[in-house]
């Protein structure tokens, strides 16, 4: 590369010395020193003055050619510099660019290696994914007949639970039908103990007519004993009454005789009549063996079909964990599965609560009792400033003692209790009414593992994560006798609102009409909302409260006015909602 520069720079600096080299000035030069130098031969003989003028010019010429060429030496030294720092650039970036030339022919082959690389492992990643998607193929095939199923086994444990149901009801009716029988045993053998009784007791009266009777046969033949005596006695006394008293003497025995046959007779028939009696008391007495016999068959039956009705409930208890557990099982696997109304109605009355209020003024103290559920709402808690759930009890103004309106009345005091299927009352605190709607009363219980949640027994509702995903609700009336299946749709006026058409309720048991107060529940077993009115459903989604009551006693003016502020916020929504 050296030699290769040494070249260029030797071409370089020839061209510009042949370039910058004035030919024809040479050329001129040569023909006037040529000129000149015939006439310094010719005066070279003549005049030296002239010849030394003539050689201070060339000497001037010469050092003006000089300076010249100097300068012209300088402008090519020069140029030669900087024709060599920019031949040097010029090398530098041409060094440059062949190292990025160089770099980019690596880049470029270590690219198609990785790019070769890459296809390969591409290939092998495509194998592996296909692979991959071939199991995942068979793991979705072994989901689908694992959740075939399970559906059927759901269907076969639900159809079962069914079958129980029946089968305890018939028990229940055998059973209630063998309590009537053994009511009505137990009622015959009252009577007949009754009938017992009352021959006992005309036995015994007429044992003691008999008894008086005896006396007074004794007692007469005791007078006629003394008449005799009197006889005797008037005989030796005076001869002259002895008419007269034979006569009274004949009197007394006749009437003696027939008090004595009367006695006779009564004592008979009173004998005959404790026989009889007796007879009854015998009869009655089998009769009552018999009665005995047949109440402790009657028992023994009832202890067997009791046993049976424990043994049906245990398993329908077995098989409704298994059902829950099935549920859970798919609830995980599938989500937001539906389930059948039945279902619905049997976890309704498994996780029912009953809550009892009161309250009392002047002349008045209602009573209200009611079926309701427990629900579970995720609430801010300000001191550990995060949302932790939280249970209340929910239900609608008309299951209370309380009443919206303008001029609504207070109570000197009121009070509430909940309690679960098979557990005793606990009190509570105050209920709320819902800012959204106040027509919805809630009550809080407790943290979902308090105390006072879990002696209740049951398991509370959540609230719809996702009210509209299933075009249908289930209604249920509070006592869990009658229930539906109804189609919903959406008001855009009023969006905390769905609406129910009755002509599209399908009533699933018993006659079923939708009213204010019934519970509706979404398609997953969620708590959608409560009927506000007869046609809309309040859709619940917080229990932010509006209102408070706090039991005990009470301010009447007080209360009334916050019941009249409750009615003002119902009152200034739609009519449609009123």
């Amino acid at each position: 590369m050296n030699k290769t520069l040494l070249l260029i720079l030797c071409d370089f600096l020839l061209l510009n010395l042949i370039h910058f080299t004035a030919w024809d000035k040479l050329d001129k030069e040569s023909e006037s020193t040529r000129a000149q130098g015939g006439a310094e031969k010719a005066g070279a003989m003549g005049d030296p003055k002239r010849d030394l003028e003539l050689a201070a010019v060339r000497i001037k010429e010469r050092e003006e050619d000089l300076k010249n060429q100097m300068a012209a030496v300088a402008a090519l030294r020069s140029a030669l510099t900087s024709t060599k720092e920019e031949m040097g650039n010029q090398l530098a970036a041409a060094n440059i660019k062949g190292n990025q030339l160089a770099d980019a022919l690596n880049a470029e082959q270590q690219a198609r290696a990785d790019k070769q690389k890459a296809l390969n492992t591409t290939e092998a990643q495509r194998l592996a994914i296909l692979k991959e998607f071939e199991k995942q193929q068979a793991r979705a095939a072994e989901a689908k007949e694992e959740r075939e199923e399970l559906a059927n086994n759901n269907k076969d444990l639900t159809n079962r639970i069914s079958q129980l149901t029946a089968t305890m009801g018939d028990l229940n009716v055998n059973l209630t039908n063998a309590v009537k029988q053994l009511d009505e045993q137990k009622g015959k053998v009252s009577d007949l103990s009754a009938e017992l009784r009352a021959a006992e007791a005309i036995a015994e009266r007429e044992k003691q007519a008999a008894t008086a009777a005896k006396t007074e046969a004794r007692a007469a033949q005791q007078v006629a004993a003394t008449a005799n005596t009197r006889a005797a006695t008037a005989n030796a006394e005076a001869q002259a009454a002895k008419s007269n008293a034979q006569a009274q003497i004949a009197k007394v025995e006749s009437t003696a005789e027939k008090r004595v046959q009367a006695a006779n007779t009564i004592a008979n028939t009173a004998l005959k009549r404790v026989e009889t009696a007796q007879a009854q008391v015998v009869a009655t007495t089998k009769a009552k063996a018999q009665v005995e016999q047949a109440l402790a068959a009657t028992s023994a039956e009832k202890q067997e079909l009791t046993k049976a009705v424990v043994n049906e409930k245990q398993d329908k208890e077995i098989a409704q964990a298994a059902a829950q557990q099935l549920r859970d099982e798919i609830a995980k696997k599938i989500p937001d599965q539906p389930i059948n109304a039945n279902m619905m109605a049997t976890l309704y009355s498994q996780n029912r609560v009953n809550l009892l209020t009161t309250a009392a003024r002047t002349l008045s103290k209602p009573k209200k009792e009611s079926n309701t559920i427990l629900i579970e709402v995720l609430e801010y808690d300000p001191a550990t400033r995060k949302s932790s759930p939280y249970i209340h009890a929910i239900t609608h103004v008309r299951e209370t003692p309380y009443r919206l309106a303008a001029n609504a009345l207070g109570w000197r005091e009121s009070a509430a209790s909940l309690s679960g299927p098979s557990t005793d009352a606990q009190p509570l605190h105050h209920v709320r009414f819902l800012k959204s709607d106040p027509r919805i009363v809630i009550a809080p219980v407790g943290p979902p593992d308090s105390p006072q949640v879990k002696a209740l027994g049951v398991k509370p509702y959540k609230l719809a994560a996702k009210p509209f995903k299933f075009p249908k609700a289930f209604i249920m009336k509070r006592d869990g006798r009658s229930f539906g299946e109804v189609v919903f749709r959406m008001d855009p006026r009023n969006r905390e609102y769905v609406k129910f058409d009755k002509s599209l309720v399908r009533s699933i048991m018993g006659d079923f009409s939708p009213s204010q107060g019934d519970l509706v529940f979404s398609q997953t077993g969620e708590l959608l909302g409560i009927m506000a009115n007869n046609r809309y459903c309040h859709v619940i989604t917080g229990v932010s409260p509006a209102g408070a009551v706090v039991f005990g006693q009470h301010q009447s003016n007080a209360l009334a006015g916050t019941l009249a502020k409750m009615h003002a916020l119902v009152k200034a929504k739609a009519s449609e909602l009123h």
